[in-house]
């Protein structure tokens, strides 16, 4: 050892510190309270300054992150806990009336339900349970749908499809933290307010009122990572944002299908 880390394998050298009951204690608020500098780090990084937590990740620089991997689990297990836009939490009235694939999903739970002899209200009861367990697992299919149009749209703008993955967890991780968890907590808060002073505003939280806060975070999101990670100009950076709305609506819309075939097979 050269210092307190080893060169070869980074590991730190214990100090008597390291088992005083002043340092567990630190662990454990660090453990209960995510409290740890890593973490606050990658959390300014994603929602500040979008494009750097994937470039540090790609160019070795990963002591002061998460991991984009990590980051975007963990966002995952969070917005599941409390998801306050419906974004990858879909009703099965959703799945049979909304989606573009709504006619061909109506058609295959109406001829279970006659063939099983089920009510519309037990089936959709068991399938929210379902739907809701299998859309935590299925998540992570959104980051590679999303790094399809990314490889097509920076093409040649990084040597390896990892580095697309890796935004594509990175873009993720913000939709997650910042247009779900952070706008949605923004937007109950709202509500309640308002609502405590007397003024209806659950419509507050339609998608006609969401979706202009919704693309301002997707223009400002993708804009950065296509300027600070793919080195794209300004324009570039701005036409690959618009025509990556479109993969993203792909990206979700897949999952969103997937998650029924799953979950529609899982029941039947």
């Amino acid at each position: 050892l050269h210092g307190r880390f080893c060169s070869a394998c980074g590991e730190k050298s214990l100090m008597p510190d390291d088992h005083s009951i002043r340092h567990y204690l630190g662990s454990l608020v660090n453990a209960f309270t995510f409290v740890d500098s890593k973490f606050w780090h990658t959390l300014k990084a994603v929602a500040v300054r979008p494009g750097e937590l994937s470039a540090a990740y790609m160019d070795g620089r990963r002591t002061r992150y998460m991991r984009p991997v990590a980051f975007f689990f963990l966002a995952n297990f969070l917005y599941f806990l409390a998801p306050v836009f419906e974004t990858f939490t879909l009703t099965l009235y959703a799945h049979m009336n909304l989606m573009p694939y709504s006619d061909w999903a109506a058609v295959q739970v109406n001829d279970h339900l006659t063939s099983s002899g089920t009510s519309l209200d037990v089936f959709e009861a068991r399938y929210r349970t379902a739907s809701s367990n299998n859309a935590k697992l299925l998540l992570v299919f959104v980051v590679f749908m999303l790094s399809l149009p990314l490889g097509l749209l920076y093409i040649g703008k990084r040597s390896y499809f990892s580095a697309y993955v890796t935004a594509a967890f990175e873009l993720m991780a913000f939709y997650l933290w910042v247009c779900t968890l952070a706008l949605g907590l923004a937007f109950a808060a709202l509500v309640m307010a308002l609502e405590h002073l007397g003024t209806p505003a659950s419509h507050l939280m339609e998608d006609a009122y969401t979706i202009g806060p919704l693309l301002a975070l997707h223009f400002w999101a993708t804009i950065s990572i296509g300027r600070r990670f793919f080195g794209c100009s300004w324009p570039g950076a701005i036409w690959r944002s618009l025509a990556l709305m479109f993969g993203v609506i792909f990206a979700i819309t897949s999952y969103r299908l997937l998650l029924f075939l799953v979950t529609f097979w899982q029941l039947t």
